[in-house]
């Protein structure tokens, strides 16, 4: 038996496995050095979905990434229904808090807010908002990483009438004042989209704008598209 040869076999057989350890290692580094420098701490609630953070001394806006809460602070339309329980329960959980920010293709909107899921103690906040009825799906490609978990998180807050959903609205009414209770579909002459009564971006239409469908088919018929959103 060759002794030179199975020292070399076992020489080459170590160098592989501490090759093999070190860019094992060298992994884990870079993974905790990215989680590193993407913790940071809560500084201010702005809303429901949106934050102040410091991010390496640098004090910087976040909106989380595919889910809409209800308006508490904006200039023309006011607070909208459970938009300060939503506000509250943010305020609530995130405040001071360290989270860690992940970004997705788009890092950054066009009023220069970062955009991420932010994640607290292992949980995804983002999907938290869904699944417990604080917020409603807004994807907005390419940023679409996690839309079939937020998808699966609004449809069983929905069905368990969580939050949002278990708020019971008033019968809708045309804009001459007549109440439809057999309409099941919300059209907006305006933009040609049509809405789930209780979808809040449905409720934003004004109401010349409002027309009232029974049938799903009727509303695409009249060349009206279902809502990106609430997916009628």
């Amino acid at each position: 038996m060759n002794i030179s040869y199975i020292q070399r076999s076992n020489l080459q057989r170590t160098i592989y496995v501490v090759a093999g350890l070190l860019i094992a290692l060298l992994a884990i580094g870079c993974a905790i050095s990215q989680d590193d420098a993407n913790t940071v701490r809560v500084i201010r609630v702005v809303d429901g979905d949106t934050l102040e953070v410091n991010l390496q001394g640098t004090k910087e806006k976040v909106r989380l990434i595919g889910v809409d809460t209800p308006e508490t602070v904006h200039p023309t339309i006011g607070e909208e229904p459970y938009g300060r329980e939503a506000s509250n329960f943010t305020k609530e959980k995130l405040t001071g808090q360290k989270v860690v920010l992940e970004f997705d293709v788009e890092e950054r909107d066009r009023y220069g807010r970062l955009l991420a899921y932010v994640w607290l103690d292992g949980e995804m906040f983002n999907e938290v908002l869904l699944s417990e009825g604080y917020a409603q799906i807004a994807t907005y490609p390419p940023n679409v990483r996690y839309v079939e978990r937020f998808q699966a998180a609004q449809q069983e807050a929905r069905e368990a009438e969580r939050g949002l959903w278990g708020i019971i609205e008033e019968e809708p009414v045309t804009a001459q004042g007549e109440r439809l209770e057999s309409s099941n579909w919300l059209g907006n002459a305006n933009t040609k989209k049509f809405h789930y009564p209780d979808c809040q971006h449905g409720q934003r239409t004004k109401s010349h704008n409002q027309v009232w469908f029974d049938f799903r088919q009727e509303a695409l018929d009249a060349g009206y598209e279902p809502c990106g959103v609430c997916k009628p």
